[in-house]
């Protein structure tokens, strides 16, 4: 377990539009295990591994770079920072934590997060204290209108192999593909490993990334979360009992063949996994796989105990082995690409 890296992508501020911090340190990491890498005009990071096949099949692995967050919207005149929320932070994680504003010259200043609440007990305001008496005060220390606002959380491992830490969502998926990236050597494959930007704020990234690249297959990288009380039928996102094969979101139900292939490859591999759904939400496989005429696509899944907050809880071996389920499907061969694309059986 490469517990620096996943801490350092965890500590690391990148929302939506502002996501450079994320992006280098992919490009530190890879840049000597891709053949190219480069950006598109979105801002998502693309490490490319050339195939040596004549005909290579063309695979796309992305796991989104942005995480949820807040950007600065005003400052009043008693230097309260009033900050809008971008993505779906969960409200119970807007009041009394601890957060950071990243300036334009890359200042960090903390500060203590709030909200007022309308009669009906909704939140109304969110806004920070720094401890400034005036918008001046706040002004001087660079603060201005459109920075960004991350929680101030710092990854820590809290059992044998149990990490907590900010951003899980999808810092642990990048990690993973990071990972499975420096395993993989030669391959017959064309292989994409794609950091995508803004998911959080529309699944945005996966679009551009795919059109661009027009891979044959897209497996999207990413994470969910069950209420950490639920030990039951309903609970198949333990954490600690493999990755998620996702059968379902709101926004793509994925072909059935390459369903079925990529659980007859977990099985032989001896890779623990959990079929899973999810009735609401999606990720950057549903824009992807409507790209361009239509793509084979998969989602697999990293569970998280929490999600949208300071702090999510990862277990170790659900890295370790969707790691280890990337370097197989890395091998898909082009034949069996076009027989799960064969919907005409005759």
């Amino acid at each position: 377990m490469n517990s620096r890296l996943l801490k350092k992508l965890s500590d690391a501020d990148s929302i939506a539009s502002c996501e450079n911090e994320v992006r280098q340190i992919l490009y530190e990491e890879l840049k000597e295990y891709s053949d190219e890498a480069f950006c598109d005009s979105l801002g998502s990071i693309i490490f490319h591994k050339k195939g040596k096949s004549e005909n290579p099949l063309k695979i796309m692995f992305c796991a989104h770079i942005d995480e949820v967050g807040f950007v600065v919207r005003h400052i009043s005149d008693i230097g309260f920072i009033y900050v809008m929320a971008l993505g779906g932070v969960i409200d119970k994680s807007k009041e009394m934590q601890v957060v950071r504003i990243t300036t334009e010259d890359g200042c960090k200043i903390e500060g203590l997060m709030n909200v007022t609440r309308d009669g009906a007990g909704q939140v109304k305001d969110i806004y920070i204290d720094i401890g400034c008496d005036s918008a001046q005060e706040v002004k001087d220390l660079g603060i201005d209108i459109g920075n960004m606002v991350c929680f101030a959380s710092s990854m820590r491992q809290i059992q044998p192999n149990v990490y907590m830490g900010k951003a899980m969502d999808d810092r642990s998926g990048c990690y993973v593909l990071a990972e499975a990236m420096k395993q993989i050597g030669t391959c017959e494959n064309d292989l994409y490993f794609v950091g995508t930007s803004s998911e959080e704020v529309g699944v945005r990234g996966g679009k551009t990334a795919t059109y661009l690249i027009q891979p044959d297959i897209v497996f999207a990288i990413d994470v969910a979360n069950h209420s950490e009380l639920i030990r039951d039928y309903t609970n198949h996102r333990l954490i600690g009992h493999g990755p998620m094969i996702v059968h379902h979101d709101k926004t793509m139900a994925p072909n059935r063949k390459l369903l079925s292939y990529v659980k007859k490859i977990a099985t032989k591999c001896d890779i623990p996994y959990q079929s899973d759904m999810l009735s609401g939400g999606g990720t950057d496989a549903g824009n992807a796989h409507l790209e361009v005429g239509g793509r084979l696509a998969l989602v697999l899944g990293i569970p998280l105990r929490y999600c949208h907050g300071p702090y999510s809880m990862v277990h170790g071996d659900d890295l370790a082995y969707l790691i280890k389920l990337i370097c197989e499907l890395s091998q898909i061969k082009y034949s069996k690409c076009q027989e799960i694309k064969n919907f005409m059986e005759v």
